[in-house]
This record gives C-alpha cells, sequence and structure tokens, in this order.
C-alpha cells in the first residue's frame, strides 16, 4: 500500500521521468483528413452531472460525482460526413492529464467512434476503449477501423468523462479519418505504465519471495553400491519442466497439417508445459458437429504430448446456445438441456487427463442463466462437474480485476462475493482464475500484488488464466510483461500463468502475440524465454564433498541430475521431481535411477 508521502514522491518523479519518456506520435498523410479539432467538439452535459470549461486552448473536465453513467459528460465530434467504407481507419488523438482522481488510482476516459439509438461501435472487437490518465501530460492516439460499410452521418468520435469522481485536463483534441491506411502507418502512442517508476524495492521482494516458494534445496549424496560416499564428483542438475503452469491458450491451428500448423506445434511445446483447450458450447463452438470436432481434434493433439492440460470452458452463461435460450421461460427444460450439456462435455473428455477446468466463466455479466435457474445453479455446476471428473481441479473465471479501470475495485468486490456465495451454497470451488487482457490502464506490481492477496484470503490456488498486452508499443508491453509476470511468478498462491495466445495468426488480439505472423519473435515473447526457460530454470554444476554431498537451490519441477567421477569417463543419471527441500541419492555403477527425491 502507497502512504500519501510516498505517493507525493512518486508524483513527483513520474513528472520529472515522463519528460524523457516522451514518443512523438507519428501518422501518415495518406488518405487523412481532419474531421474535428478542438473546437468543432461540442460538449455534452447532463443536467448537475458537471462541467466543461475551455481555457486557453485546455479543456477542463469536473466530473464531481461518483457513481453516475460515464456518459454524463462528452466530448462528441461532429458526424462522419461521408459513406464510410470497410477498413477504413479513423484515429482519435489528444493529450490529457489528471488533475484529481478522487477515490481511483487515476483519472479514467472511454473512447468510442460508434452511433448512438441504438447503440454500435464501429469496430465491434475492442470498439470502446478504457483509458487510465495519469497526473501528468501524456499523449493517447486510439485508432479503430470500420468492420462494414456505413452511410454517412451516423457516427462519430466521443470521449465520454464522467466514469468516476474526477478532473481532468485534454487539448490538442483530433479526430481523423485515415481511409484505407495500413495500420503500421496510423497514428502510435506509446503506453503510460505507472509501474516504471515505482519504488524499485519490489523487484527485491519479488525475487525473496520467489526464491523462498518457488525453490528448494535438492541435496544429492553420491555413494557407491555398498553405500560409502563418493567424494570429487561432477554433478550437473538440469531442469526439464517446470512444477508451475507457464501455458497458453491454443486455437484449432494445431490441427492444420501446413507449414504454420507445424511450427506452431513446435513452438507450443518449446515455450510452454500447459495448454488452455477450446471447448465452448455455443453455436459456433461445440454445439455444432464442426465445431466439436474441432475441439476433440485439439484435444486428441493435446493428449499425445507431454503437455499439462486445461480445459476451457464447462459453463459460459453469455454463449449459450440460441436454442436453449429459446426455452428460457422453460425453467424445466432448460435445466435440462444445460445440464445435458455439461455431462456430454464430460462423458466427451473423460479419456482426457485434465489437470484443471474452468468450471463457469465470466458470472459478472450472467443475465440467463441465474435469472432463470436462481443462483444457486451455480454451486450445482461445481458439484456435477466434481462428481463426474474428481481428478480436475475445478475453477471459477472472471475478467475486469486487474483491467477494470475505475471500475477494477468494484468488480473484485462483485467476484469476492461471488465466490463467498457459491461456497455458501455448498460449490466445490476449488481455484480462481484472474483474467488479464490489458490494453491501455495498466497496473504497478504493487496494485498487481493488493488484488491476489485479497482473493488469497480463500485460501485456493488462483491462476491468471488469461494474459495479454494490446498495443503497438512493443517496448513498454516488453517491459509491463517482464514485471506482470514476476510479481505473479512471485506471489506464493498462484498456481500457474497463461497467455491468450502466442502467435499473430492465432489470437483473439493480434497485437499482445509474442510471435509475428512470419514467426519473428516479438519483445515480449524474449521476455517469456528469458524469465521461463533461463532465469527460473535451474541449470547448475556442483562437486560433492568429503561426505559424498553437494547443495543446489533448484526451482520446483522435473530435473535430471547426471555426476560423472574423475576417474571415469562413465557417468550416472538420475531424474527427480522436486517440490520442497529434498534429497536425491546417485549410486554409483547403477545405470540409471528415476523417481521422487527423498
Amino acid at each position: 500500500m502507497f502512504s500519501w508521502v510516498f505517493r507525493t514522491r512518486l508524483h513527483a518523479w513520474i513528472s520529472v521521468l515522463v519528460l524523457f519518456s516522451s514518443w512523438p506520435l507519428s501518422v501518415s498523410a495518406q488518405d487523412s483528413a481532419l474531421i474535428a479539432g478542438p473546437d468543432t467538439f461540442a460538449t455534452v452535459v447532463r443536467p448537475n452531472g458537471g462541467r466543461v470549461l475551455r481555457s486557453g486552448g485546455v479543456l477542463e473536465v469536473d466530473s464531481p460525482l461518483d457513481g453516475q453513467d460515464a456518459w454524463a459528460i462528452q466530448l462528441q465530434s461532429p458526424m462522419i460526413g461521408r459513406p464510410i467504407r470497410k477498413g477504413d481507419a479513423f484515429s482519435v488523438c489528444f493529450s490529457a492529464r489528471t488533475v484529481d482522481a478522487g477515490n481511483q488510482n487515476s483519472g479514467t476516459i472511454h473512447v468510442t467512434v460508434s452511433k448512438d439509438d441504438p447503440w454500435r461501435a464501429i469496430q465491434a472487437n475492442n470498439g470502446f476503449r478504457t483509458l487510465a490518465v495519469p497526473n501528468v501530460w501524456h499523449d493517447f492516439a486510439i485508432n479503430f477501423r470500420a468492420e462494414q460499410d456505413f452511410p454517412a452521418d451516423q457516427f462519430r468520435a466521443s470521449l465520454q468523462l464522467a466514469a468516476h469522481q474526477q478532473r481532468l485536463e485534454i487539448r490538442d483534441l483530433k479526430f481523423r479519418r485515415h481511409g484505407q491506411t495500413p495500420d503500421a502507418l496510423l497514428p502510435k502512442q506509446k503506453l503510460f505504465y505507472p509501474g516504471r517508476f515505482a519504488d524499485l524495492t519490489w523487484k527485491q521482494m519479488a525475487d525473496d519471495r520467489i526464491r523462498r516458494h518457488r525453490q528448494s534445496d535438492l541435496r544429492i549424496r553420491v555413494t557407491d553400491t555398498l553405500g560409502n560416499p563418493v567424494p570429487d564428483c561432477a554433478v550437473t542438475i538440469r531442469q526439464q519442466k517446470h512444477a508451475y503452469a507457464f501455458g497458453t491458450f491454443v486455437g484449432d491451428v494445431p490441427n492444420r497439417n501446413d507449414d504454420a500448423g507445424q511450427r506452431f506445434r513446435r513452438e507450443t511445446l518449446r515455450n510452454f508445459n500447459r495448454v488452455t483447450l477450446p471447448r465452448y458450447w455455443a453455436d459456433w463452438g461445440t454445439d455444432s458437429p464442426e465445431g466439436l470436432d474441432r475441439s476433440n481434434a485439439v484435444a486428441r493433439w493435446a493428449a499425445s504430448t507431454d503437455l499439462e492440460l486445461k480445459t476451457h470452458l464447462l459453463l459460459y452463461p453469455r454463449y449459450i446456445p440460441k436454442r436453449v435460450v429459446a426455452n428460457r421461460k422453460d425453467a424445466s427444460l432448460f435445466r435440462k438441456q444445460v445440464v445435458t450439456a455439461m455431462e456430454d462435455a464430460l462423458d466427451e473428455t473423460r479419456h482426457l487427463k485434465c489437470f484443471v477446468w474452468d468450471a463457469i466463466n465470466e458470472l459478472r455479466d450472467d443475465e440467463l442463466v441465474g435469472d432463470v435457474l436462481g443462483n444457486k445453479f451455480y454451486a450445482e455446476v461445481f458439484n456435477l462437474a466434481n462428481r463426474r471428473r474428481p481428478d480436475v481441479r475445478w475453477f471459477i473465471n472472471e475478467y475486469g480485476l486487474l483491467t477494470g479501470g475505475a471500475k477494477r475495485q468494484e468488480y473484485l468486490d462483485q467476484y469476492i462475493r461471488r465466490i463467498k456465495q457459491i461456497l455458501a451454497d455448498g460449490g466445490a470451488v476449488e481455484g480462481i482464475g484472474v483474467q488479464g487482457h490489458f490494453t491501455e490502464s495498466l497496473l504497478t506490481p504493487q496494485q498487481i500484488w493488493e488484488v491476489l492477496d485479497r482473493l488469497d484470503d480463500f485460501g485456493l490456488p488462483i491462476e491468471v488464466t488469461e494474459f495479454d498486452v494490446d498495443t503497438d508499443d512493443e517496448v513498454t508491453q516488453a517491459e509491463f510483461t517482464e514485471d506482470f509476470m514476476t510479481a505473479i511468478f512471485a506471489h506464493p498462491s498462484t498456481t500457474g500463468l497463461t497467455t491468450w495466445g502466442f502467435w499473430e495468426g492465432d489470437m483473439w488480439r493480434p497485437r499482445g502475440a509474442m510471435y509475428r505472423t512470419n514467426w519473428t519473435i516479438k519483445p515480449n515473447g524474449k521476455v517469456w524465454q528469458k524469465l521461463v526457460l533461463d532465469r527460473w530454470w535451474t541449470d547448475e554444476t556442483a562437486v560433492t564433498d568429503a561426505t559424498g554431498e553437494c547443495v543446489a537451490r533448484v526451482f520446483h519441477g522435473d530435473h535430471e541430475v547426471t555426476v560423472r567421477t574423475k576417474t571415469s569417463a562413465r557417468s550416472v543419471v538420475g531424474r527427480f521431481t522436486v517440490t520442497a527441500d529434498q534429497e536425491a541419492r546417485i549410486v554409483l555403477d547403477e545405470p540409471e535411477q528415476t523417481g521422487q527425491a527423498k
């Protein structure tokens, strides 16, 4: 937690350091036209909702209330006066800073290009952006691309400014149309990462936690067949696999037999020890024969590897098939169809050695299952899952806890209440999933730990189930990825971290990938490999002492121990799984030994 003094000093340092970290925006002149400038954005304020004043080229925004709609205070551009073609790009660019964030960590601005009545974003996927605004001037450049042709005079840019109590300043506001300009030539924005200016003592704390919770002493005892100690042996300890789950979500690319499919499978095995398998009971998922075949094929490939398996998911209220939703007024029939679908999914995958499974996903958005069957049905889902697959650890999963901007605290409170209620109703929740789909709003490592600390009160394993950073700013993306991974790995309650894909050719948000479409690795991918396959990976050498022993601090997981004497070129290999301080005995003249260290 930050003290008042620390926050004051932090703000002062930010003010100084940001001067040296500015990144000018760039934009192509190709088919670029100014739709609206600072003087042509209209101010729309709900009565008693706040105010916007114009002073010397700066828009001063005062949102005095918490709990009102974000759109109670808006800056709106004129309508786009020309017909819009599919693929047309638009940008909203401005500088902003927070004067007062109220009870929040930062100011908040929502940006969209959309139509009203009924509301529709010009870009369905990620067409509503939430920005965290620091207390120093920072440049923002938000790009949107039309998903289809639209007529003229329907869409406009909007900044929504009443997300919570706050005072903001905005300047140099511009809304531009760029036509079919490629993404690479659109305005670029450097992410503001507050952790860059945080007290770096957190890193020492993280290293201490990692050494304490993710490593143990492996004592190697070398003897001859009579039990006599053998000194001066060269001992090499090389890790083979992590105990911690470093995973990725995969779509159906593993099913492909082309070059991309082959490369995808190789890189998956190289970089990860777990895969999250797609199994969505939805119209576009396993409710269709084609979708079921795709899911089963991916599962068969994963089962043939040495990867740990996780399945996503059993119940996702937002995407229940339309044929079932149509029966929502018949609670008995609706229940039967939902339960049957879950039982079928569990039966279909009974041969898979899944380690974990998301039982329920994103309950905060549920306006169907709870309304029709009552909220106690959620506990039934966990108990049904446990009865059918007691060998699997069953998770609940939710978003917005790390990425919810001004609503992050509210979302966390709701999630905690939901978990408590399911447990009170007898539901066997066995793990807590935390999504992390980051865009412009990044957290400090200390803020990440605050979220995990609150969830740790349940005493259940916690995993980051879905991680990516959607940005063109690859430098900050990599910097935040390193700090985020370190903070997560260091927290003793976590058991895994899963990226939501890793190849640009098969990702929900392609800019979050670690490999580009041509398979060149990005800076964030290099960070992943540096941490998972190097810094947090055991590769040690030692020499036995007079008692025939040596000790190494190793990361938890599977290790291969090779022992070689001075007098013989022959070596003896032992394979051991380490999860706590342990002793492993190597007997010379025995060719190979395998097992759990004692």
